[in-house]
């Protein structure tokens, strides 16, 4: 590979394109199982509210203020009252947050996982071509990997194979 081939090669961040999107799909994966566990437990709760609440009461109305209503008390005073408006259950409350963090946690996980597997899949990337050079007959070339690349005691080990068995 030239070397302008290979500074270009270097900004691509799908290096070994099915390694990382697996890599991403496995932690893309427990952001969701979280979230449906979350909204799961939250439904139970709702179903289950094991008599806390009287039936169809709600954890918050909403009330809207100018849904008054007067009443008269027993010395002859009256008060307003604001009229009691659509009742909300924590399910109903909580399950859009829910999704939408677990939603943004998803994009945070995808983007983390392809910046991390790309060091991951760079080394590996080089490990596999320098093999490939090996089997094909080529002449031995250490292995280079950048800086803060994962591998990097691999790749250590390998060049001493190639320095001391095929060189």
């Amino acid at each position: 590979m030239k070397e302008t081939d290979q500074k270009q090669a270097r900004w691509r961040y799908y290096i070994d394109r099915a390694f990382q999107i697996q890599f991403i799909v496995r932690f893309s994966m427990v952001v969701v199982l979280v979230m449906a566990f979350t909204v799961g437990a939250l439904w139970l709760l709702k179903e289950n509210a094991f008599g806390l609440l009287p039936d169809n009461s709600g954890v918050l109305y909403s009330m809207d203020s100018s849904d008054v209503f007067t009443c008269t008390l027993e010395d002859g005073s009256t008060t307003d009252f604001l009229a009691p408006g659509k009742p909300y259950d924590a399910f109903q409350l909580y399950w859009k947050p829910i999704v939408f963090t677990s939603i943004l946690n998803l994009v945070i996980i995808v983007i983390f996982s392809l910046f991390y597997s790309h060091s991951m899949a760079g080394p590996i990337h080089s490990i596999k071509n320098s093999l490939r050079d090996l089997i094909d007959g080529e002449p031995a070339r250490p292995i280079r990997i950048r800086k803060g690349d994962q591998f990097q005691e691999l790749a250590s080990l390998l060049n001493q194979v190639i320095e001391k068995r095929v060189k």
